[in-house]
């Protein structure tokens, strides 16, 4: 897992990266950007996915659904910011699964 302000950078990378190529298609834009959040959702920490969602809805919010960087609060926009959380929820999920506990080595039981 990575932490909190390594998974916001990564997430900022790649929503920029989708924004600027999928910027025209705002359908496909928003897909590749959920894409982007649960990814970096998995592997950070529940903060990180939160500051990932923010970003990555601030970006569609202004350079797809509004243009030149102007943010737009319309209902679509805030239909992404719904969808994108909702997306977020894989980090929280990994983080309430307990991992399977390591089988005991022979030493630990005595040699049994």
């Amino acid at each position: 897992m990575i932490g909190t302000a390594h998974g916001s950078a990564l997430g900022f990378a790649g929503g920029v990266a989708v924004t600027a190529a999928a910027g025209s298609w705002p359908v496909f834009d928003l897909v590749l950007l959920v894409l982007v959040v649960g990814t970096v959702s998995w592997w950070t920490t529940v903060a990180g996915s939160a500051l990932t969602v923010v970003q990555c809805w601030g970006l569609y919010a202004s350079f797809v659904v509004g243009h030149d960087g102007h943010l737009v609060l319309d209902w679509p926009a805030l239909a992404v910011l719904a969808v994108a959380g909702c997306a977020s929820l894989g980090g929280l999920v990994r983080q309430r699964v307990p991992a399977a506990p390591a089988p005991r080595s022979s030493v630990e039981s005595g040699g049994r």
